[in-house]
């Protein structure tokens, strides 16, 4: 059985009022003035990308210590750093998406390659003493949390189901009209523009000319009944999220180890998404001239959010060695508060080809009519700006020494994804805290690595992990991919060159699946209005080269 989850989508109305609003049409390109509940999910997953030797550990570090890896995972291992430590992580990413919707397009077109600093930090020993507390160890640095870059091409199959339907639904379910000025307005008045912006893409398709109201209905009137309708969408999302963190690690008796974080996190998220048909008719089969003097034969519809903000969280943890070979660790990571701005523009142009007459005098450039409109761009922020919680996360891990030859660590992380929250919004957002909880589960991830030191300044590792669908229901059809679970391997090597740097490189490779989603999906009286449904994964490979000084 087909299941959306359905938005009521609202926006600032003249930036004066909030508005909700019921809606039965939604998918990749529609609800896009909004942060939905798919939007929100992303943004509030999380990935540590840590240094090179963790990551080849496969980030199992919650029970390891003396690495920067600690800021992100668990700040009580500062606690075991016996010296001062300054470490810088680079990164180069290399994310490749497979579509089930693509047709003979060019895959290269769906690979992104990054180059960034996944982490750098520093720790220094503020206190040693002889009692039971033995040290105190005060780090600092920055750590990418997120990766948003990636690229999305794919074609639909050739068939006779237009976008234009779908905003002649919406057109027609919420009894916009015609002004005497020749503009489209909703039943108050307001016009173009000035209306809702969740009207804005329709009154784009109405001036890009796929829309038009006669009589008392809207429908594609430059559409004809016969048209072969080629469907192409691209999505381009760039951006990433990162914490700077202050963190304090406590040694005692070398049993015991406490830790604890303040972490500012910062996000910024840009999505483009294109969509175009190509429109077609087979010899003898194109509308007659007479009854459409004009024939949409292309269009392309573009549609920008960005979001920027700033968040507030903390780390607290512990590891307990109870014996010399044995470490246990534990840690929380409590919600990290948001405050983010999110803004929205859109622009369409279209090709109309002039068959044979020209009865509204147009301006026509080779027998062809060209139609270009673009939204204004609509900001909230300040009071007008989204408020939101990321869930709370619990982590063990256990780890064991096998002498100064090997070490084998696990680790099994909970992330309590139903409680994420939207707290304020510039509209009224119950719905998208009930779509985020019944939509999604809680998270399990585990992970393991182990690290072989064959000669005392080479060390060898490998690592993986696996992380558990998030989606209530398989079946689900979001109006956005979301990540839903996947896998990861990796290895890496290192070297101590002298008794102050080091040197350590790793590779991983991850397989994010993804869930179903369409382009759009419209309900009227008479039936339904769809995309195809497409499914999506993305694999990454990820390369890190860590630069480290102690002394």
């Amino acid at each position: 059985m087909r299941r959306h989850i359905f938005l009521f989508v609202g926006g600032l109305l003249l930036c004066t009022s909030t508005m909700a609003q019921s809606n039965a049409t939604t998918g990749l390109v529609f609800d896009r003035d909004i942060i939905s509940a798919p939007s929100l999910h992303s943004l509030a997953q999380r990935d540590y990308a840590g240094t090179a030797r963790s990551m080849a550990m496969g980030g199992a570090f919650t029970s390891l210590g003396a690495d920067m890896a600690s800021l992100g995972v668990n700040p009580a291992g500062f606690g075991m750093y016996q010296h001062n430590d300054i470490s810088v992580t680079f990164g180069l990413g290399v994310h490749r998406a497979e579509n089930s919707g693509v047709l003979g397009a060019d895959q290269k077109l769906n690979t992104q390659t990054r180059f960034s600093i996944n982490n750098i930090g520093a720790s220094f020993k503020v206190y040693e003493g002889t009692g039971d507390l033995l040290a105190i160890n005060f780090a600092f640095g920055y750590n990418k949390v997120a990766d948003y870059n990636y690229n999305l091409n794919y074609h639909g199959a050739s068939g006779s189901a237009s976008i234009a339907d779908a905003f002649a639904d919406i057109a027609n379910r919420n009894g916009l009209e015609i002004n005497g000025e020749n503009h489209i307005c909703d039943q108050v008045g307001y016009s173009d523009f000035n209306m809702n912006p969740y009207y804005w893409s329709t009154a784009l398709a109405y001036k890009g000319r796929l829309i038009n109201r006669v009589g008392n209905s809207w429908y594609p009137d430059e559409i004809g009944a016969n048209a072969s309708i080629d469907q192409f969408s691209r999505v381009k999302s760039r951006g990433s999220a990162g914490e700077f963190s202050f963190a304090v690690g406590f040694n005692v008796r070398n049993i015991l180890y406490l830790g604890a974080s303040l972490d500012i996190q910062s996000i910024s998220r840009t999505q483009t998404i294109y969509y175009g048909e190509n429109i077609s008719y087979a010899a003898g089969e194109a509308p007659d001239p007479t009854a459409m003097p004009y024939q949409l034969r292309e269009f392309t519809l573009a549609q920008q959010m960005r979001v920027n903000g700033t968040g507030v969280g903390a780390k607290f943890g512990l590891v307990v060695r109870p014996v010399k070979s044995l470490r246990i660790g534990f840690a929380i990571h409590t919600p990290t508060y948001y405050s983010v701005s999110y803004s929205y523009y859109g622009i369409i142009d279209s090709v109309c080809d002039s068959a044979g007459t020209n009865p509204e005098n147009y301006n026509l450039q080779d027998g062809k009519l060209y139609a270009s409109a673009r939204t204004p761009e609509l900001t909230d922020s300040g009071r007008y700006s989204w408020e939101f919680t990321t869930p709370t996360r619990l982590l063990a891990g256990i780890s064991y020494t096998i002498g100064k030859y090997a070490i084998i660590s696990a680790d099994y992380e909970y992330d309590a994804f139903r409680a994420t929250r939207l707290t304020d919004a510039p509209l009224d957002y119950g719905f998208i805290n009930s779509d985020l909880k019944n939509g999604f589960r809680n998270q399990h991830i585990v992970r393991a690595g182990i690290e072989a030191k064959p000669l005392p300044i080479m060390a060898l590792r490998v690592g993986g992990g696996y992380l558990w669908s998030v989606t209530q229901d398989k079946g689900t059809i979001f109006t956005e991919p979301v990540r839903d679970g996947g896998w990861y391997c990796s290895a890496g090597i290192g070297f101590r060159v002298s008794k102050v740097v080091s040197i350590d490189v790793a590779y991983q490779f991850r397989h994010d699946n993804y869930s179903l989603y369409d382009t759009y999906y419209s309900e009227n009286n008479l039936g339904v209005n769809s995309s195809p449904v497409y499914g999506l994964d993305i694999d990454n490979h990820n390369v890190a080269l860590t630069f480290g000084f102690r002394f």
